[in-house]
């Protein structure tokens, strides 16, 4: 990744984009190394201090948001395609992208065979978008099945937060969302959230029809 970040593939911070030219600072790449290893703290550091740029963190494919993976179960001879597209299907990647810049449904789920039982909930959803269950799932030891991931485990669930869960990993005794409720600031999750991105507006299905599913096909994610 040190290579990379220092050839000519790599884009520049977007230094225009609020947020991005937050994440971009040599201290937040610091906090990131606290509790990630080091390769996927600065995939983590570089997909969040980029507008559209992306390394998937499972797989280091580079790429840009919205980016679909061609068919590779297609006959070579005939080409490679793209998957049909749904909008539904495409609105639930670009935002995970977003979030954890894995770049594919089976990247995703790669990332979260630690938690299995909850991985379709977290398919393109923040974290107000998750109940109190999946949490405790995520807050657990998990299954432990792939024991050395690479921190992936921990990105899935850290990329869930806006600011990825770095003031309650540093200042775990803090209640802060207490802190900024009585003070009366607003709620920076809800400020980003607002603001206008370059890219349409999420139109969420309904949690019973399963949108990674729907990616998948015929995939089966064992529990």
């Amino acid at each position: 990744m040190h290579a990379f970040l220092a050839s000519s593939f790599a884009s520049s911070p977007s230094l225009d984009d609020p947020l991005c030219a937050e994440f971009a600072q040599e201290e937040m790449l610091e906090m990131l190394s606290r509790f990630l290893p080091e390769e996927t703290a600065l995939t983590v550091w570089f997909n969040r201090s980029r507008k559209a740029a992306r390394v998937c963190p499972a797989c280091n494919r580079l790429y840009r948001l919205g980016d679909v993976l061609p068919d590779l179960t297609a006959n070579p001879h005939e080409g490679a395609h793209p998957p049909p597209y749904d909008a539904s299907t495409s609105s639930f990647l670009l935002r995970e992208q977003e979030l954890s810049g894995l770049c594919s449904p089976v990247c995703f789920v790669i990332a979260g065979i630690n938690y299995s039982s909850v991985v379709r909930l977290l398919w393109g959803r923040t974290e107000d978008e998750l109940d109190d269950e999946t949490w405790a799932v995520l807050d657990g030891p998990g299954s432990n099945i792939a024991s050395n991931d690479k921190g992936l485990s921990m990105l899935l669930k850290m990329t869930r937060c806006v600011d990825l869960g770095l003031g309650d990993l540093l200042f775990p005794d803090e209640n802060l969302d207490e802190e900024q409720d009585s003070d009366g600031s607003e709620d920076y999750g809800a400020e980003v959230a607002n603001e206008e991105r370059f890219y349409p507006p999420v139109v969420q299905k309904p949690l019973d029809d399963d949108p990674l599913e729907d990616s998948f096909g015929e995939l089966v994610i064992c529990a």
